[in-house]
């Protein structure tokens, strides 16, 4: 769990490297190019003109690397790991590039040129800090690579003030380490909060539309997944069905064996009922053993829709009636299900729940693991109030 959201703050911290990079390698481009026109006639153009293609090249490079991965968005742990070890190499790349400006491109005897590569080194640390902190490693590699080749050639360089610079230089290098740690552990910080908000969310959602049991969407989930369906039902003209379905003599397992070995039965139903729909439909757990199957985008003819779902019915009941291995105990389940259609037997939620519980009643009445549709006449059969089927049947 520990290493999934390492990769997940990766991925994070990876979206937002790549969301400044853009912006970050134009500007380092113009400045080349700035920095380039001003030391144009001080050293050789050869030279200048080598660095300015070698640091635009590799701009370009990284820019269409950040592009390429924006439109190709990927949560893989090992993918992530290497397009965040792709941008640091580039990162640190860059940097070097950026300090052979200052062995390259460094003019000799000429302080106001030198005050001006330095202030542009200078000023690009300052900026990769904004760009680069979200990670230390980029940040610390690109500050330590742009800044070390010019320190080195001030404190080579014999005259007072170069060495006054690059002890100023020194001071510099370790306040931006400094800061460069303190602005990561914010960034760590801030992405490790979302990160754990998102999960906060994501448990009550959990908590608050699955069977935890079962992980199957749970009543209140159902009734909104239910009302969307009627809507567009009501709209397309096509049809759907509610499959009311109950597990015969689940009590006499709970109370011979245990409710453990009936959680464990309450699993294995739910993942055979999932394998018996399409991606499209709806498993739900109402409670102890009462499940739903909600099927969508049914024929538009009532006939043949009721054919469908009966199809699918008798899919579940053949899958139900295979033996289950409960721990190292042979089991034999069967169910009841009763059928009731959107627009046929009701219009509202608590029509279609009430007549396919009433369809159920009556298949177990038939002597159980049957299906039935409903017909408005078994409502004169049910004695239970409500329609609801009697605790003697539910067994």
């Amino acid at each position: 769990m520990n290493h999934l959201k390492t990769i997940t703050i990766q991925h994070s911290l990876l979206e937002q490297l790549f969301a400044a990079n853009k912006r970050t390698l134009v500007t380092s481009a113009f400045v080349a190019i700035i920095l380039a026109y001003v030391e144009r006639n001080s050293l050789p153009r050869h030279l200048v003109i080598a660095w300015l293609s070698v640091i635009l090249v590799i701009n370009l490079i990284r820019y269409l690397i950040t592009n390429h991965h924006q439109h190709h968005v990927s949560h893989e742990i090992k993918v992530t790991q290497r397009r965040l070890a792709q941008f640091r190499v580039g990162v640190m790349v860059s940097g070097l590039v950026w300090g052979g400006a200052s062995v390259l491109i460094y003019p000799h005897n000429d302080l106001q040129h030198q005050m001006f590569i330095i202030f542009v080194l200078t000023g690009l640390v300052s900026g990769a800090i904004v760009s680069y902190s979200v990670d230390l490693v980029s940040a610390v590699s690109f500050t330590m690579m742009l800044l070390t080749p010019m320190l080195i050639r001030l404190l080579l360089e014999k005259e007072e003030i170069a060495f006054t610079m690059a002890i100023s230089g020194i001071l510099f290098l370790v306040f931006m380490l400094l800061s460069i740690r303190n602005i990561n552990r914010n960034f760590l910080e801030n992405i490790k909060l979302r990160h754990d908000a998102v999960e906060r969310e994501d448990e009550i959602k959990q908590l608050a539309f699955y069977d935890q049991l079962t992980n199957l969407p749970n009543r209140r989930l159902l009734l909104d997944r239910l009302e969307q369906a009627l809507t567009v039902s009501a709209r397309s003209g096509r049809r759907g069905a509610l499959l009311f379905l109950d597990l015969d003599y689940f009590k006499m397992l709970n109370d011979t064996l245990g409710h453990d070995m009936g959680d464990l039965l309450l699993k294995k139903v739910a993942e055979r009922l999932l394998s018996c729909v399409r991606e499209s439909d709806t498993v739900a757990r109402l409670g102890g053993d009462e499940f739903v199957v909600m099927l969508e985008d049914l024929s538009e003819d009532v006939g043949e829709a009721t054919k469908q779902a009966g199809k699918v019915a008798d899919l579940i009941i053949e899958t139900l009636n295979i033996p289950y291995m409960l721990n190292t105990l042979e089991h034999n389940s069967t169910p009841s299900i009763g059928i009731a259609l959107f627009g046929e037997h009701g219009s509202s939620h608590e029509e279609l729940l009430k007549h396919a519980d009433i369809a159920m009643y009556q298949a177990k009445k038939a002597g159980r693991n049957v299906v039935r549709h409903f017909d408005f006449r078994m409502q004169e059969a049910v004695s239970a109030p409500n329609g609801s089927v009697s605790n003697q049947l539910k067994l």
